[in-house]
């Protein structure tokens, strides 16, 4: 059975073994990135079966008016029980109502976020930095 939270701590080890089983393009190599980007999250719900992490949805929020998902990460093996639908739906419910939520997804993972009921939009922009 899978069990959502939304205060499970989650450790490197952890995130970059889930990252591995999911293909996730996010570059895992770096340890002391990856400990950053887990300190300086401000939501970060999970999905567990049992011990073992088998999801992750991160991101930040104003509470006020938008939530920037910055990562969904799902086993590979346990795409097929919609936990990213129902991390996402709790964290839709944990803000409230008016806040929206948005991200930035690879094409490749277009029809999974459409299913999920995300709109494509054009007007968005990235600035990126160099490495």
């Amino acid at each position: 059975m899978i069990i959502y939270s939304a205060t499970a701590k989650i450790n490197v080890k952890q995130f970059i073994e889930l990252s591995r089983h999911a293909n996730s393009p996010r570059q895992i190599t770096d340890v002391r990135r990856i400990d950053r980007l887990l300190h300086n999250t401000n939501l970060l719900y999970s999905a567990w079966n049992d011990d073992t992490l088998v999801g992750v949805v991160r991101g930040f929020s104003d509470e006020a008016y938008c939530c920037y998902l910055a990562d969904v990460v799902i086993r590979k093996c346990d795409q097929s029980q919609e936990i990213e639908r129902k991390l996402i739906s709790k964290i839709h419910r944990d803000l409230g109502p008016g806040i929206s939520l948005v991200l930035k997804a690879s094409s490749t993972f277009l029809p999974t976020y459409l299913k999920l009921g995300f709109k494509k939009v054009d007007s968005g922009f990235e600035l990126v930095s160099g490495n």
